[in-house]
């Protein structure tokens, strides 16, 4: 009888050694899936360096694909050098506040202020401007422009022009925002009328051209 009762504990000790086992097992099989997910999508998200400055320009050209065309290159381009300047503004900030380099920073904040007050002056010109003419060459260009625009920066943020140095980071992309600007200019001054705005793209296409010479120039 105790022969028979001691087996029936030792049976049970093994049940309880086995359950525990399977369980620890399941434990792990559960939690290995978890790390491999997280890591994997830790290793998906774009470095601070890259992210901080992508960030506004990705923003910048998504609100240029949702505004609405009417076809009044005055109007139409009024409305896209808003956004395009806003989106250059947040790319100077950012430098500005997360830069190391004192001479990029030093030159992102004069560029701040030169685009604050571009910006005055094209609200101040959009007030005045209604939807008149429209010109369907001229949207498709701009359009064009904007695909580029788009597609540049999807390039470049995949690509290895970006690296862990974001005052590297912030020449390459401010070329490249330098550079649009001169495009969605070059292509108004071509249909557009309106003087005040004329003078506003042949102005900021000189400056910009002028800046790209100055970041280029710089070590």
């Amino acid at each position: 009888m105790k022969t028979v009762q001691k087996t029936i504990r030792h049976q049970a000790a093994l049940l309880f050694v086995g359950a525990l086992s399977l369980g620890s097992l399941a434990a792990c099989a559960q939690a290995k899936p978890v790390s491999s997910t997280g890591a994997a999508r830790a290793a998906s998200q774009p470095e601070p360096a890259k992210a901080t400055l992508l960030q506004p320009m990705q923003q910048m050209v998504a609100k240029l694909k949702k505004l609405q065309a009417t076809g009044d290159p005055d109007f139409d381009y009024a409305f896209q050098a808003k956004v395009h300047n806003q989106g250059v503004q947040d790319l100077l900030k950012q430098e500005i506040a997360n830069g190391k380099d004192s001479a990029l920073k030093t030159m992102a904040q004069s560029l701040l202020t030169a685009a604050q007050s571009d910006m005055n002056t094209i609200d101040a010109t959009v007030k005045q401007l209604k939807p008149s003419r429209p010109n369907q060459t001229f949207t498709q260009q701009q359009s064009r422009n904007i695909e580029a625009m788009n597609l540049k920066l999807q390039q470049t943020g995949s690509s290895d022009k970006l690296t862990s140095d974001i005052d590297k980071n912030f020449k390459v992309l401010l070329l490249d925002q330098r550079q649009d600007a001169i495009d969605l200019a070059t292509t108004y001054l071509q249909y557009g009328r309106n003087s005040t705005l004329r003078t506003y793209a042949e102005q900021m296409t000189a400056k910009a051209k002028a800046e790209m010479e100055q970041i280029k120039a710089m070590p």
